[in-house]
């Protein structure tokens, strides 16, 4: 509890400290251990966590520091509390590297804009909740670079698993991680919540891929991969093509033809045919699978498969 509590005591002074810097044009970090009855040293360690986690704080001058605000958005509009959340999450996804990131600092855009911009409703889906000190285990094993293991619940039974953690994601909803399995050389994910009594080996890894980051970014869902080579075809009803022409429902998405009666034919290249299947059948009635045909004639089997389930 007394842990605990220490925390809430760092964070909330941290975000008194980021509103102090947006009101005024300079600190010292004298005048901020006085006002909060604090050591040097500590005001020290909290000026590099907000440098840390993003915020773009200079020191200007010995001791005195200057907050770049036009390159903040908005800060202003949240109060104390809400001001330590965004450090804390900030602070996290500082470690996590690329993609989750830029996904987090979009996401963190999204809400200043919704917040000054009453009008305008932003939606953001509910996560699967996570565990902080999992979080924490997974960014040390990852910044170390050392080898994990635990044991995840599968469909049918749990199973041990050995793992080189590459990073933790976060897609619709679900958080998972990413990593080499050692004994076979494939990348694999694993849900989160479905993992169980970790261990951080002393074992390590040389590296973590250099394209991964962008392989991430690049995906609509979990099922991404480093080569697209696989290509989906599919002709696109008239009555909703105009969706498809305002933006790219998958991130590879190609518009190959517009034809007179305002259909189009459009490419998907994916690296698993489960990365794009979900995302057509929410189109269903208003699409047709021109190729692969045994992509197209197991979507068939899918929707004969719930029929029969609808019907009984």
């Amino acid at each position: 509890m007394t842990r605990e509590k220490n925390v809430q005591t760092k964070l909330i002074r941290l975000g008194q400290i980021l509103r102090i810097f947006m009101e005024k044009e300079k600190v010292s970090s004298s005048w901020l251990s006085k006002e909060f009855q604090t050591t040097p040293r500590t005001i020290q360690r909290d000026l590099l966590l907000l440098k840390e986690s993003g915020f773009p704080l200079h020191e200007i001058q010995k001791g005195s520091y200057q907050l770049s605000k036009d390159l903040v958005k908005n800060l202003e509009v949240f109060d104390d509390t809400e001001l330590a959340l965004v450090v804390a999450l900030k602070n996290v996804v500082g470690q996590l590297g690329q993609p989750f990131q830029k996904a987090v600092e979009g996401v963190l855009e999204r809400l200043y804009e919704s917040v000054t911009n009453m009008p305008v409703f932003v939606k953001i889906d509910d996560a699967i909740p996570l565990d902080s000190t999992f979080l924490n285990r997974m960014v040390k094993a990852i910044k170390e670079k050392r080898q994990v293991g635990f044991q995840y619940a599968g469909k049918k039974a749990s199973h041990a698993v050995q793992l080189e953690p590459y990073r933790v994601v976060y897609f619709e909803g679900f958080w998972y991680l990413i990593g080499n399995e050692p004994s076979t050389g494939i990348l694999k994910r694993y849900a989160l919540d479905k993992i169980k009594d970790v261990r951080l080996f002393k074992t390590g890894f040389k590296s973590i891929p250099e394209n991964l980051d962008a392989v991430l970014q690049g995906s609509a869902n979990i099922w991404f991969a480093g080569e697209m080579n696989l290509e989906v075809t599919v002709l696109i009803d008239n009555q909703v093509s105009h969706y498809f022409k305002r933006r790219k429902m998958f991130p590879t998405q190609e518009i190959k033809e517009e034809r007179q009666d305002g259909s189009l034919v459009v490419s998907f290249r994916v690296g698993h045919y489960e990365a794009i299947r979900n995302i057509l059948k929410s189109w269903i009635p208003n699409i047709v699978i021109l190729s692969p045909a045994d992509f197209a004639d197991g979507l068939v089997k899918d929707i004969k498969e719930w029929v029969k389930k609808q019907e009984k």
